[in-house]
């Protein structure tokens, strides 16, 4: 099943901050790569647009300060999985009838264009917070890009504690700790403006 683990979503992350010249020192703290672009322009001295949701990592860096909690990751038509670090919470849609959207004004896959017959049914969608005021293309996600690459029907809701289990291979009953991270999943994705089929996809 593909599905984004730990092994895939948890990458490497090697940074030379030029004031602490820091070196050969580990940092547990839990940051995501849009935490990158802040960094660079807080580094430099460039104002942070109010759009961006990554934080600066210096303070992180010279002082080992946490600058979040949670993190939100996923794959496209997937699973959408939170982390506080140690916990992570793997939510699968729970209406597989309910299809995912792409909103975008560039109709590009990866290695090819939308179809015209993908495009006859394609909606203008209301701007997003992040989409400078513009407005988007909606269309309907093909089922190509959800199965059997993603192996759609199998996909279910699990959480692991990669404390104990850090290559993820047995899900943990914990209730609390499973309504903890869910209600975490929908702030994050509140925040994210993410598009109100999405919390219905997942039953939030």
């Amino acid at each position: 099943m593909c599905s984004n683990y730990n092994e895939i979503a948890n990458i490497p992350l090697f940074i030379w901050e030029p004031v602490s010249r820091k070196q050969g020192e580990r940092n547990e703290n839990l940051v995501q790569t849009i935490d990158l672009p802040a960094t660079l322009l807080s580094y430099f001295q460039l104002e942070i647009p109010s759009d961006m949701q990554g934080v600066p990592l210096q303070d992180t860096i010279r002082y080992n300060r946490p600058v979040r909690e949670y993190g939100l990751f996923g794959l496209f038509g997937a699973e959408v999985n939170c982390t506080d670090g140690r916990y992570v919470y793997m939510r699968a849609p729970v209406d597989k009838e309910k299809r995912a959207y792409n909103y975008t004004l560039m109709p590009m896959y990866m290695s090819s264009r939308f179809l015209p017959k993908e495009l006859k049914a394609a909606e203008i969608a209301p701007p997003f917070s992040f989409t400078k005021d513009c407005f988007t293309l909606k269309v309907e996600a093909p089922p190509f890009l959800e199965k059997p690459f993603l192996e759609y029907e199998r996909q279910t809701t699990r959480l692991y504690d990669l404390q104990s289990d850090p290559e993820q291979r047995q899900p943990v009953e914990n209730a609390a700790q499973e309504e903890r991270m869910k209600k975490k999943m929908v702030e994050l994705m509140k925040q994210s403006d993410a598009p109100s089929e999405q919390f219905e996809r997942l039953g939030l």
